[in-house]
């Protein structure tokens, strides 16, 4: 466990060169604990009179291993200087995971999202221009070398982290069902040989929701980028309107693809069938992976907040099998469909009982 008390004498330089005072006098700085939701980082807001930053806490990377930190700090620094709006990073110590960081409020794409009277077609107009400014614009000069999660959306690592990460976190171990790798092995394999099917070049964030955008000063604002590496940008589409936080109606992620596709078609030559191919595609990946991490979060983490979600992300999980990618991958859905016929109500009540579940060294929700 980090001694923070150490922690602040050690940040007293830096902090005092921001001009934040640390004299115990009126005036002198302040902590207050922030927030977090399925990450072990922990972050502090820092007062001194006027002045905020915000203090981000996480474990410092295995001797040999490139870590989180490193990762964000690389994409963070990369993505300012491709004028992307993320936070500034105001000073770091990589050895020991200690970060000192622009202040963006406490104003979320969720909370704005969730306020009597407004307008969603215009803020998911401007969400939508934000999500083009970066897959369009942090590509030039992105380097594998900055990401610590391996640098490319791969059969493998999609196999492997969100369609087995399903079958393991969710099926067995939230829903208690024997499900073997052998039984949904080929459409697994089949799913990601698609979804990993991409222009080269391409990065995505990975993990693109209402809570991973600040709105601060009137601007939208990116956070949680460490993740990001090469990759098909149709996943963030997927994320955004799969968001557990904010629910869209069906009009209105017709009219953000619509608009996406119209803002951002270049990215894929202007071939329209391999742009839809690969989002119907993701959004089936992107949504086993959400099941998947918010039962690893809710019982094998006991941050039991995440297990609300579970019953949403189901139906539309449901809804696309029968929809969009119907009879592609006909083992998996005629597994699930015996499992709602079986545990509809079990789910529905997020009746979920606390079970063994596989580690994961990654669990964006």
């Amino acid at each position: 466990m980090m001694d923070l008390g150490s922690v602040l004498q050690d940040l007293r330089s830096p902090l005092e060169g921001l001009g934040m005072r640390m004299d115990g006098l009126e005036g002198s700085l302040t902590m207050e604990p922030l927030a977090g939701d399925g990450s072990d980082r922990r972050f502090f807001r820092l007062r001194s009179g006027s002045l905020r930053v915000v203090l981000l806490c996480s474990s410092p990377p295995k001797e040999g291993k490139t870590g989180e930190d490193l990762s964000y700090q690389l994409i963070g620094t990369h993505l300012r200087r491709q004028g992307i709006p993320v936070p500034e990073i105001l000073w770091s110590d990589l050895k020991r995971g200690l970060f000192l960081l622009e202040d963006l409020g406490d104003c979320h794409l969720q909370k704005l999202a969730s306020r009597p009277g407004r307008n969603l077609d215009l803020i998911y107009g401007e969400v939508l221009r934000l999500l083009v400014c970066l897959h369009q614009k942090s590509r030039k000069g992105f380097r594998e070398d900055f990401c610590f999660d391996t640098p490319r959306y791969s059969p493998s690592f999609i196999y492997t982290r969100e369609l087995e990460y399903f079958r393991k976190a969710f099926l067995i171990h939230c829903l208690h069902e024997e499900v073997h790798e052998a039984e949904l092995k080929h459409d697994f394999q089949k799913l990601a040989e698609a979804a990993g099917t991409f222009p080269p070049s391409l990065v995505f964030h990975r993990d693109f929701q209402s809570r991973n955008v600040m709105v601060f000063q009137g601007k939208l604002k990116l956070i949680d980028f460490q993740g990001m590496r090469f990759g098909p940008p149709t996943y963030d589409l997927a994320s955004m309107l799969l968001d557990p936080y904010v629910q869209l109606d069906g009009r209105l992620q017709k009219n953000i693809l619509k608009l996406y596709w119209k803002l951002a078609c270049k990215l894929w030559n202007g071939k329209h069938r391999d742009f839809r191919k690969s989002y119907e595609s993701v959004r089936l990946c992107r949504n086993l992976q959400v099941l998947g991490a918010y039962g690893f979060l809710g019982l094998g983490k006991g941050k039991k907040q995440f297990l609300r979600y579970i019953p949403r992300a189901w139906n539309q999980l449901l809804q696309w099998l029968a929809g969009p990618v119907r009879g592609r991958y006909p083992q998996l859905e005629k597994r699930l469909r015996e499992i709602e016929r079986r545990k509809s109500h079990f789910i529905h009540r997020r009746q979920f009982a606390p079970a063994q579940c596989p580690s994961s060294d990654r669990s964006e929700a």
